[in-house]
């Protein structure tokens, strides 16, 4: 129903893109790894259509930190296919894309904790990615989300994940994921193979953390860590960057960039060490308020 009453991005060509998304509610409090690992994505080759809102139930959500970046969040449907064009990057910004929701939007703000909107958020992406990377707040959501994902048929390969109490996979220690694949050729009916599995990110060399390694804080804090994970140069351990690196690894993989995850790790933390990710963050806060100032 979200996805029928939803104002929809829609490309005059198809386009494949990848969303990196939480549903939030895991309490933790992180930075905002989802929203940074786009951006580094982005920088590996994936068009991305981030799909987001602000904080309800956490410190700081996608789109009151990118804001306080200087990042334009809340551009129309029209707009975001023109920042998408020009920078290979945008944001969703789910009261523009689903008006149903500002009905609901203060109230979750006043209540404070995780509803079934955290759940349906990050399935109801209004550009329609076929590239997902679905972080959960509880392991027993991974097969729901993934029989969902499957019945709506609109995605072609995504992986939804549980890691040690977050809603993404971290250094904190293995995460449990499903991945559903369409196998069925273009224009057919779309048939899914499906895999359980776990991944450790000591198998590409990233240290266990503690969760207090990860922490963030208000929109300022954030945004600050945000710039700072992805900074360039050569780094050994550092568990927010390695994070950013777990997650956007996974991206590159879902996205097709690489054949395996562990591929998609090393060609995520070559791309962040390289500098690009920072580029492509500074490029997309350029773009989007000139998308902006032009209405």
């Amino acid at each position: 129903a979200m996805n029928a009453a939803c104002r929809a991005v829609t490309f005059k060509e198809e386009k494949k893109l990848l969303d990196i998304v939480g549903t939030g509610g895991d309490g933790a409090d992180t930075i905002n790894i989802s929203t940074a690992s786009v951006v580094l994505a982005a920088a590996c080759g994936a068009t991305v259509a981030k799909a987001g809102n602000r904080s309800v139930s956490s410190a700081c959500g996608s789109a009151d930190v990118l804001e306080t970046l200087g990042v334009k969040v809340d551009l129309n449907p029209t707009q975001v296919v023109e920042c998408v064009e020009e920078c290979g990057i945008a944001f969703l910004f789910a009261p523009i894309n689903h008006p149903a929701m500002k009905a609901v939007a203060p109230i979750r703000k006043q209540l404070g904790l995780r509803t079934c909107f955290n759940i349906l958020g990050p399935m109801v992406n209004a550009a329609s990615a076929q590239r997902a990377v679905i972080g959960v707040f509880h392991e027993e959501l991974l097969e729901l989300i993934a029989a969902t994902l499957k019945e709506v048929g609109r995605v072609d390969h995504a992986v939804v994940i549980h890691g040690v109490g977050l809603d993404e996979i971290s250094p904190l220690g293995p995460a449990s994921i499903v991945e559903i694949r369409n196998t069925a050729p273009a224009g057919e009916k779309k048939t899914y193979t499906t895999r359980t599995f776990k991944f450790d990110p000591l198998s590409v060399n990233i240290q266990r953390c503690k969760v207090e390694d990860l922490k963030g804080g208000d929109p300022a804090q954030n945004a600050k860590e945000f710039e700072m994970v992805l900074e360039g140069g050569e780094y050994t351990t550092n568990a927010k960057k390695d994070a950013i690196v777990l997650n956007a690894g996974v991206g590159c993989y879902v996205y097709g960039l690489t054949e395996t995850i562990e591929e998609g790790c090393a060609l995520a933390r070559k791309t962040l060490v390289e500098g690009k990710a920072a580029d492509v963050l500074k490029n997309w806060l350029k773009v989007s308020n000139e998308i902006a100032a032009r209405g």
